[in-house]
Formats: structure tokens, sequence, C-alpha cells
């Protein structure tokens, strides 16, 4: 073999080394490539699951916001409503009245009362 067979065989092997490199690199980079395509897209569903529970919370804050003030609302004027009863209800069983509980007061007992 002379110089030239030796050198030519070399510059062969090298080429082909590079070759079946890029080869190999080609492929890992698209397996790279696609392992980061599905971990993007299983990310964007998981945000999406969490901006989705998110508004699912804020709407049921809200509502658990308004039933409460509803039911403070509500007690609120059951106590108005007890206050307001409650002396009608003395004066009806200190007059002895028989449907004491049954009977509606007349507008002026309501004013003397309240």
């Amino acid at each position: 073999m002379n110089g030239f067979t030796v050198i030519t065989l070399m510059v062969m092997a090298a080429v082909l080394a590079w070759g079946l490199t890029m080869v190999r690199a080609a492929a890992q980079i698209s397996r790279l490539r696609d392992e980061m395509s599905r971990l993007e897209q299983r990310t964007r569903r998981e945000i999406q699951h969490w901006k989705d529970e998110a508004a699912r919370a804020r709407t049921h804050a809200a509502q658990v916001a308004r039933d409460s003030a509803t039911w403070a609302a509500g007690a609120r004027q059951g106590r108005e409503d007890v206050i307001t009863v409650v002396p009608l209800l003395i004066a009806a069983q200190e007059r002895g009245d028989p449907g004491g509980t049954c009977s509606h007061p007349s507008a002026q007992e309501v004013a003397e009362n309240a």
C-alpha cells in the first residue's frame, strides 16, 4: 500500500465516522424535540387545568360570599322582626287578649310599642 491509499482510506474513515455521528446526532435531536413537544403539551394542559380550577374556586368563593351576605341580611331582618314583635306579644298578654299571638295589632299599637 502506498501513502496515497492510506491517506484516502483515512479520509474515507473520517468522513464515514462524521456521517454516522451526524445521523446519530440528528436522531437524538429528533427524539429530544419530540420529548420537548410532549412535555410542552402536558404542561399546557396542566396550566389550563389549574386555570379552570382557579376560575371554579373564584366562582365558588363569590357564591359563598353572596350566600353569607344573604344569610347575614336575613338574620338581621329576623332580629329586627323579633325586636318589633316581642313587645307587642308582651302587651297583648298583659291586656289579657285571648288570641294574643294570633291577633293583629292596630297601627297605633305598633307605633306606641315600637
